[in-house]
C-alpha cells in the first residue's frame, strides 16, 4: 500500500516539477520518500526541485542519504549524476567531478558524467581537459 501511494506522490510531483511548480514538487517527492525512503527517483525529484529552488545543500544531502540505502548500479549512477550536477550548479566543481568519476567507476561509458565532467573543467579553466571529456562523451 505504501509503495503505491509513494508512487502516486511521485507522479504528483514529476508533473508540478515539469510545470516549474517547485515546492510542491519538492512536498509531493518528500512525501514519496517518507512512505518509501528506497525510492531512488523520487529521491533524485526531490533534489532536482530543490536545486531549482536554490537549496543546493539540502539537494545534495537528499542524494546523500540515497547513497547510503540499498540500490541498483543504475540507481546509484543516477543519484551520482545527480549529485555531480547539483554540485556544479552550486559551484563545488572538486566535489562535483568526485561525484561524477565515481559513476565512471561503475559505469566507465556513461555519457553524463562525461559531459558533467566536461562542464566542471570548463568552469575550472582547463578547456583542454573539457573538450577530451566531451569528444568522449561524443563518441559514446
Amino acid at each position: 500500500m505504501s509503495a503505491s501511494l509513494a508512487r502516486r506522490y511521485f507522479v504528483r510531483g514529476h508533473t508540478e516539477l515539469g510545470r516549474a511548480e517547485n515546492e510542491a514538487a519538492s512536498e509531493s517527492f518528500r512525501a514519496a520518500i517518507d512512505l518509501h525512503p528506497t525510492f531512488m527517483s523520487a529521491r533524485i525529484g526531490y533534489a532536482v526541485a530543490l536545486a531549482r529552488m536554490g537549496d543546493i545543500p539540502r539537494a545534495a544531502q537528499a542524494l546523500r542519504a540515497g547513497l547510503g540505502r540499498p540500490a541498483s548500479e543504475r540507481s546509484r549512477v543516477a543519484l551520482l549524476v545527480t549529485m555531480g550536477d547539483v554540485l556544479t550548479a552550486g559551484g563545488d566543481f572538486f566535489a562535483a567531478e568526485d561525484a561524477y568519476r565515481q559513476v565512471l567507476e561503475l559505469s566507465p561509458n556513461e555519457t553524463a558524467a562525461l559531459a558533467g565532467i566536461a562542464r566542471v573543467y570548463a568552469k575550472l579553466g582547463r578547456y583542454g581537459d573539457a573538450f577530451t571529456s566531451l569528444l568522449s562523451a561524443a563518441r559514446k
